[in-house]
């Protein structure tokens, strides 16, 4: 059984005529744990290589609608081939974009940690953990979201996922 924490939500479950649940490529939006109306968002909505992610009102666009699993996974743009990125260099401060995904690309590797609300980078860098931060902890929109060192329930890290 899965408890959601939130009240008043709901779920809708679909099973396939093989049993098995369909792969959900729509997507949904991520947003940040304490702020509700805000979403995780390709500026501009433009879908190019670079282009960075910020905070913004949540609007239902494709800027906005991400899939990924709990555990190793991709953090990719529903019905794209551009995931979110952090770059050659992932240190505290560094901004996330997207960029075309690929296999094995340790930019692209992230970790879904549901229990501890965040994102994380897959890969250690100097034997540090990096998560997806909201940066300074401000949601005004274009406040953009960047790569900052893991730390235990800070909440610029802590996102949520309702498809999650």
């Amino acid at each position: 059984m899965y408890s959601c924490p939130f009240d008043n939500v709901n779920y809708d479950i679909t099973f396939c005529t093989n049993g098995q649940f369909p792969k959900y490529t729509q997507g949904g939006p991520i947003r940040p744990y304490y702020y509700a109306g805000k979403c995780l968002d390709v500026r501009g909505g433009i879908f190019a290589n670079g282009t960075p992610v910020q905070v913004y009102d949540c609007n239902g666009t494709a800027a906005q609608r991400w899939v990924f699993v709990r555990g190793t996974t991709k953090v990719r743009l529903a019905n794209t081939n551009f995931c979110l990125d952090a770059g050659s260099n992932p240190g505290n401060g560094i901004q996330l974009k997207i960029w075309q995904c690929y296999n094995n690309l340790r930019a692209q590797q992230w970790n879904y940690e549901p229990y501890l609300d965040r994102i994380r980078l897959d890969a250690q860098v100097n034997g540090r953990s990096y998560c997806t931060d909201l940066r300074n902890g401000i949601a005004t929109n274009r406040n953009p979201i960047q790569t900052w060192e893991c730390a235990y329930q800070n909440t610029n890290q802590m996102w949520y996922n309702p498809l999650g």
